[in-house]
Order: structure tokens, then C-alpha cells, then sequence
């Protein structure tokens, strides 16, 4: 398509933007350029506003609380490119004649000599502050180009380009804008404004955190997007990324994003896309010692995982100002798959501490709260939730936010708390000693209560595990221990099933300091020694290996071992 302006000397020049073929680094301009035929000023170079087409979802609510709906292309709208890189490029594509980024509302200026052809180049990353030490600086990357099989952060980044044209002695202006794609029936064009619309979520977000904790530095994100990502497992550089996901491990450490057509797309998913950015930070500026694994929002989850997603669904709201949930799919993205409100809980859902709706809800209603507000959370993931000796759950975070509020806000606190059964207070500690059963006692599943079971040296305790809500990363599966040591040094867990035919081989043992797994020495039949650094209280895991399997099927019987602890120091 073209566009015009007028350069100096009153002559009128076309401009058109090249609608480049799809490729790994390249996207077309499209829907896009300014009308504006006039000089932009007297200083060589170009001036102009960056944008993308973003595209909104649509739902209905029906009477038993499920939403039907999809991406609304018809009210698609123009959104600004925040401070993303933009380039003066020679026409030949060797030499960058001048560079910028825009600012809060999309706009640049670049200088540069006159008599030059060249074309302006805009790359899909952002940053702010420092060049050497910024306060975010995230690159939207395509994981199934070939650089990303030989170092995944090297991956080919998106950007889109105009056409080139001619500097003159005034400066000139251009605008450029990202096109979904879209053309009625389906995405018959490059999809370029998908990478800058997820580029714009994460950058909202990042802009929200350096306001709340200035000081705090995020660390380089690299996000992966292709038009071949799909819910399938398998090879990622293939686009097999399962679901969009946040990984924590290098060399392919970043955030997946779906982008498969008619199957799951989720660039203009932005609670997903802000949920998985909320991952990222639990894990590089707080801590998660959340378990993982596959889950849903009615399942009976272990305390780290429940928190874990908790945090990314309600994060996501109170960066984007909303608690309405959604993710779209299916043919022509006009499905909803999921639709969930975090200033509620379902009815259907237990409003528990191992429910991830329900402590969903209890921190979006810490944020909204007058007396406590998204910074006192914030920076308690950035203090006391990233130094728990416990594992982080929301005993653990509740834990640590109570000193800092004021009488209001500790009042507004444990009246959340209550709603979730939680004792607060003076009762409140982040192991969760005196949250019990509610029910009658007798009943209690003991793979479950109470939270820890506590257990010092020269004592035995019975530890159990269980699969009555399912295996691998449900309540029950892991029995936690509150392991107390008077002084660092090694210490001896010896693990002996109750159950005749069990063997202690049929079970795991895991200890932590600080959510980081410890190195034993297993000495075989159930014996492992451990190094704690110091005295104190950590947390021990005890498991019976049928219980980890995700596959294993629901039942109710807890399987049951005794754990004794000795000092080993010589």
C-alpha cells in the first residue's frame, strides 16, 4: 500500500510499505503509514508513531456461569508500540544510520543525513532505563527458527519494516503500524502486530513493578512466539510447546506463547500472556517452589502450586486492571476455554488454602484493598516470601506481609485469611501450625494435617501420602516435615514403610533450605544424611513413589512410613 508526504522543496514523494513474506526475523508493515504530507520539521531524519492491531475478546456470561465468546476482529483497535528499538536502515540493510525508541504513546524521532535511502525497522523488544543496567528488557522471539536449536537466545526477533525512500534536508514524518492479519475469514496476511501485542502486556506490567520497587532490576526476558506454536508436546523448536508456559531452566529459558490458527492462539490472550509474565517474576525476583504440572481450577492442589498459580492468575488481573479471566481458542479463536473472575469464588470450588481460585481471589482482594494495595504484596514477594525457610505458600506469604500493614490492613488480612480457612493473628506463622481440620478430627486425612509435621533429633514421626485427590502434584501426594536442628552439621533420616510388603525403596525423600533442594548422601534402605547450615527449622519431603505419579488413580488409603531423625556429625 502507499502513503505520502511531502519533503522539503514542496515535491511529493510516495512511500509504500513492502508487505514482506512471513519469515523468521521480518514482518510486514501492514494497515499502516501516515497521511501527513507535510514536513515534520526542519532537522534531517524521520519522525513518526509506531502501532499494532489489537484485537479484543468478546464473551457472554450464561446462567450457570460459563462465558461463550472469542476474539471480536471486528473491533479491532490501534495501540501504541512502547518503547520498542526503532532503526534508520540503510536500504541495503548493512549499516543502521540511526535509532530510537518510542515513547509512552509510540512516537520517534531519528536523525539523519539527507540524500540516504533507507527504511525504518521496528523490532519487537523494549526496555527502559540504563542501557547497562535496565529496569526491563524484554525480546519477543521466534522459537522455530533455525538460531533458536543452536542457543534458544539467539533466536530470531521479529520486526516489521517500511519500504525504502529517500532522506531529505527536513525531517520527515512516518508512521507505521503492525496488522493483525486478518482478512474476514481467517489470517489471509503476516500476523505482524502479534509479537509487539505481547511485547505492549509485558511491558504495562514491567512498568507497574518499577514503579511500585524503582530499585528492583528484572532480569532480560526472552519470549518465544510462532505462528506454529501448539498444544502439543514435544520438540519446541518445532512449535510442539504444549501449552503457553513460563520455563525456568536454561538454555531455553523464557515464556511460550501459543500462536497456532484455528487450534489455540494466545497473543491477544493478554491474561495469559501478563499469568505466564507473572511466573517469571515469582521465579527471578522473588522465589516459587511451586511443583508444576498439569492442573485445573478445580483441583485439590499442593499448597506450592495452588499458590504458584494463584499468583499468576491474580497478578495478571491487577496488571491489567481487571479481575474478568479469559482465553480464547478453537476455530477462528471464537471459543472460550477459559473464563474465571478473581474478585470471586465459584461456588463449585472449595474456598480453601489449596485451591487456586480461591487464593486467587484472596490476593486480588489484598490489592484492591485501600489498606494494602499492590506494592505492600509485591514487595513482599521481594523480602520475606523469597526468604521463608518454609515452602512458599500462602502461609508463607501471609506470613510475611502482616509486619507491614497498618491495623486496617492486618484486619483486612485476616478476615481474607478466615475466608480461606487460614488462621491469622497471632496465629498466623508461614508453616501453618494451627490451621487444622474443620471437620471431625477423626476424619482428617493424615497424609494432609497437620500442615508439617514437626520432628527434631532423636524423635520418630509417622509420614504419610496419599492419592485421595489425585497423583503427581495434588494434596497428599508429598508429606511435609518441619525438620528442627540445634546446629548445623549432618543429620540421618531413616525411612521405614508401616505397611507389610512396602520397602523404604518404594519411597522419596527431598529436604530444602530456602526452596533449593539440598544434596544427600542415600545410603540405601532408607537412609539419607543431610547437611543443614545452620540451626533452625527446614522442610523435608516424604513420598511413597506411586504417589507422584500423575497417572495414578484417585483413592484414599494413605500410604504410611516412620521417619526418624539422628545427628551424623562425627
Amino acid at each position: 500500500m502507499k502513503r505520502t508526504m511531502r519533503p522539503s522543496g514542496g515535491a511529493r514523494q510516495a512511500l509504500r510499505f513492502s508487505l514482506c513474506a512471513l519469515s523468521a526475523a521480518v514482518l510486514a508493515a501492514c494497515g499502516g503509514g501516515s497521511n501527513d504530507t507535510s514536513n515534520a520539521g526542519t532537522t534531517p531524519g524521520v519522525t513518526g508513531k509506531i502501532s499494532y492491531d489489537y484485537v479484543p475478546t468478546a464473551y457472554t456470561v450464561q446462567a450457570d456461569g460459563t462465558a461463550t465468546g472469542g476474539l471480536d476482529y471486528a473491533k479491532t483497535e490501534k495501540r501504541p508500540v512502547r518503547h520498542a528499538l526503532v532503526e534508520l536502515v540503510s536500504e541495503d540493510g548493512t549499516t543502521v544510520l540511526g535509532k530510537t525508541t518510542t515513547d509512552d504513546y509510540g512516537a520517534y524521532s531519528i536523525e539523519a543525513p539527507a540524500g540516504k535511502r533507507a527504511y525504518v525497522r521496528v523490532t519487537a523488544q523494549a526496555s527502559q532505563g540504563a542501557d547497562n543496567a535496565p529496569d526491563y528488557s524484554v525480546k519477543i522471539r521466534d522459537n522455530t527458527s533455525p538460531e533458536y536449536k543452536r542457543a534458544p537466545d539467539t533466536a530470531a526477533l521479529y520486526s516489521m519494516r517500511g519500504s525504502a525512500f529517500s532522506t531529505t534536508s527536513a525531517s520527515m514524518k512516518l508512521d507505521l503500524n503492525a496488522g493483525s492479519g486478518w482478512t474476514g475469514a481467517g489470517y489471509g496476511a503476516p500476523r505482524t502486530a502479534a509479537p509487539f501485542a505481547i511485547l505492549d502486556q509485558i511491558v504495562n506490567a514491567a512498568q507497574q513493578l518499577h514503579a511500585a520497587a524503582p530499585s528492583v532490576l528484572l532480569p532480560e526476558l526472552n519470549v518465544y512466539w510462532s505462528v506454529n506454536n501448539r498444544p502439543t508436546g514435544g520438540d519446541q523448536s518445532s512449535g510442539f510447546i504444549w501449552t503457553s508456559h513460563y520455563e525456568n531452566v536454561a538454555p531455553s529459558k523464557g515464556l511460550y506463547i501459543l500462536g497456532a490458527e484455528n487450534v489455540d492462539t494466545d497473543e491477544y490472550d493478554t491474561s495469559v500472556i501478563v499469568h505466564e509474565f507473572g511466573h517469571y517474576v515469582e521465579a527471578n525476583v522473588s522465589r516459587s517452589d511451586s511443583i508444576g504440572g498439569n492442573h485445573s481450577s478445580t483441583d485439590v492442589l499442593d499448597m506450592r502450586l495452588a499458590f504458584g498459580e494463584a499468583w499468576g492468575n491474580a497478578f495478571s488481573s491487577m496488571m491489567r486492571g481487571t479481575p474478568v479471566y479469559t482465553d480464547t481458542f478453537g476455530p477462528r479463536q471464537a471459543q472460550i476455554a477459559i473464563y474465571m473472575r478473581l474478585d470471586q469464588v465459584p461456588p463449585d470450588e472449595a474456598p480453601t488454602w489449596f485451591n487456586e481460585a480461591a487464593v486467587g481471589n484472596f490476593l486480588y482482594s489484598l490489592q484492591q484493598s485501600p489498606d494494602i494495595g499492590f506494592t505492600q504484596l509485591y514487595r513482599t514477594m521481594l523480602t520475606g516470601e523469597k526468604t521463608t525457610p518454609a515452602l512458599t505458600s500462602v502461609f508463607s506469604f501471609a506470613t510475611a506481609l502482616r509486619p507491614g500493614l497498618t491495623d486496617a490492613g492486618k484486619r483486612k488480612l485476616d478476615t481474607s485469611l478466615g475466608a480461606i480457612h487460614v488462621q491469622g493473628g497471632n496465629l498466623l506463622d508461614a508453616w501453618g501450625t494451627q490451621t487444622k481440620y474443620t471437620g471431625d478430627p477423626a476424619a482428617a486425612n493424615p497424609a494432609v494435617f497437620p500442615i508439617y509435621v514437626p520432628l527434631r533429633v532423636g524423635q520418630t514421626v509417622t509420614a504419610c501420602s496419599t492419592t485421595q485427590f489425585g497423583g503427581g502434584n495434588k494434596l497428599g501426594n508429598r508429606r511435609h516435615l518441619r525438620v528442627t536442628v540445634p546446629a548445623a552439621g549432618q543429620y540421618r533420616l531413616t525411612i521405614a514403610p508401616v505397611a507389610a510388603g512396602s520397602t523404604a525403596n518404594d519411597y522419596a525423600m527431598e529436604a530444602y533450605v530456602v526452596g533449593q533442594a539440598v544434596p544427600d548422601q542415600d545410603a540405601g534402605n532408607g537412609v539419607t544424611t543431610v547437611a543443614f547450615p545452620a540451626a533452625g527449622d527446614f522442610p523435608v519431603d516424604v513420598a511413597s513413589a506411586a504417589d507422584l505419579d500423575p497417572s495414578a488413580p484417585i483413592g484414599t488409603a494413605p500410604h504410611c512410613a516412620t521417619v526418624s531423625l539422628q545427628s551424623a556429625n562425627p
